[in-house]
């Protein structure tokens, strides 16, 4: 029975340690990159990544998105 509490404590304390390296990767559809790239070069700004895109920005990309 010791063991078998150790083994529920363990894995519970495991869980968030295994999933939180999941939680910064964004999806993107499959060509979304692609037109991502093209703003970045239409729009004359140098390659950042998304995650590190001020909101100002983010916005601006799904607004300029929208329209092509």
């Amino acid at each position: 029975m010791k063991k078998l509490g150790r083994f529920l404590l363990a894995s519970a304390l495991m869980i968030p340690l295994l999933t939180a390296g999941c939680g910064p990767h964004r999806v993107w559809g499959a060509g979304e990159n692609s037109h991502y790239v093209q703003w970045e070069s239409e729009t004359h700004r140098s390659h950042v990544d998304w995650d590190q895109r001020s909101k100002a920005d983010q916005n601006a990309y799904w607004n300029w998105r929208k329209h092509h």
